[in-house]
């Protein structure tokens, strides 16, 4: 053997496996472009339907595809499916993206069925062009210029560049479908899950300049987290970060002058206790909105900022008053009564709701007083105004 270090040993039989690899990848390519082309001859063959049928017996021609493609006849989808072990929806679907392939693609159908472009690749095409509404004419433009980039470009690449022609086919469309996005704009809070623990999951959508923007502020608080001595990984001082901002005047600090004094922020926590509780060490607290924490979770979420206790000792002990209008101690006494809508199977929360007398209250002169009191009183419509007071947090303890 030569005295080469950069010669390569191939381990014995190495080169069979690997022969046998690539022979996999040819029949896959081979089997996806049988399947697509199979596809294709039923629905040349499934272009017509029994006009004369009537009954269970009666079929329609349907479009499967966007627009240039031709109709097929309707329970083709359901034959695909069975054969290929797919759901009905999935069938239709795959004949659809055939259809648009070889109609509004056909410079891409020929490199599929050549073996050039894989399937799902091709596929990322169909459906983004399908996805933006474009006209046959414009679906044409694409294909001409989007199949060398497949051709020569990872897929990741490949795709900006798809996304760019897609705009520039239809430039006017492209503007609706802009807008159309910013009109979903939104940060939505998920619900509790078991895995969640003390955490909160969010989704947003945002404009392109505030996203940058946000992003750069959240890597730079980030950062000076970890020179105060936050050891986190970044992902995490991240998470901490958007948590800081909803603190104000501490994200300045930390921006602005580097230092961090901790959050300013007051915590309110309804304390229900039991006399069995009070020996017990299992407690247990439950946020609103979210669900139960550990005694331990609750020291580490709260243990650094202000927290105002508001006992609740006596629910049936809270004094009615003869006025129409309810008292906060009488609202909150009810609202932890009962935390949800009293209508059944109610699910919206009662301290975003109005509050209601069970029994209409009298009015009149002569009327009985007492009349705004705990038992006399349901949650029920909304109040938008009480939707935007600031959470809190109800402590239970484990019975």
């Amino acid at each position: 053997m030569p005295d080469d270090e950069s010669v390569v040993v191939v381990p014995a039989g190495a080169m069979e496996l690997l022969a046998e690899l690539a022979a996999i990848r040819e029949a896959e390519i081979a089997v996806d472009v049988r399947k697509v082309e199979t596809v294709h001859s039923l629905c040349l063959v499934y272009g017509t339907v029994d006009e004369d049928a009537f009954g269970e017996a009666a079929e329609r021609l349907i479009y499967r595809g966007a627009q240039g493609t031709p109709p097929v006849a309707e329970y083709l989808s359901l034959e695909v499916s069975a054969l290929l072990g797919v759901s009905p929806g999935s069938g239709a679907a795959l004949i659809g993206q055939v259809l648009n392939c070889v109609y509004r693609h056909p410079l891409l159908w020929d490199a599929v069925r050549q073996g050039k472009v894989r399937w799902y690749r091709a596929l990322d095409v169909i459906g983004e062009v399908n996805s933006a509404g474009l006209s046959l004419e414009a679906a044409l433009w694409v294909d001409q210029r989007i199949v060398p980039s497949l051709l020569t470009m990872p897929r990741g690449r490949a795709n900006r560049v798809l996304r760019g022609l897609i705009a520039l086919a239809d430039p006017e469309l492209a503007r609706e479908r802009e807008l159309k996005g910013r009109a979903h704009r939104h940060v939505t809070f998920w619900r509790e899950s078991l895995d969640g623990g003390g955490c909160r999951d969010l989704t947003g959508r945002l404009d392109l300049a505030d996203a940058v923007a946000l992003e750069g502020t959240l890597d730079r608080i980030a950062e000076t987290l970890a020179e105060l001595g936050d050891t986190n990984e970044l992902d995490i001082r991240r998470a901490t970060a958007l948590g800081i901002l909803a603190d104000p005047s501490r994200a300045q600090r930390l921006l602005e002058e580097g230092t961090d004094t901790g959050p300013a922020t007051t915590t309110t926590v309804i304390l229900h206790l039991s006399a069995a509780s009070l020996a017990d060490a299992a407690l247990v607290g439950r946020v609103e909105d979210h669900g139960p924490l550990s005694r331990e979770t609750w020291c580490e979420l709260l243990g650094h900022g202000r927290i105002t206790i508001r006992p609740v000792v006596d629910l049936n002990a809270i004094t009615p008053v003869d006025s129409y209008e309810i008292p906060d101690r009488i609202r909150t006494a009810v609202t932890m009564r009962s935390p949800v809508d009293m209508f059944p199977y109610g699910t919206q929360p009662s301290r975003h709701l109005d509050l209601d007398h069970t029994i209409p209250y009298d009015h009149s002169r002569g009327r009985p007083p007492g009349q705004t009191r705990i038992d006399n009183l349901a949650s029920s419509k909304a109040d938008p105004e009480g939707m935007g007071r600031a959470p809190r947090l109800r402590a239970t303890a484990a019975a």
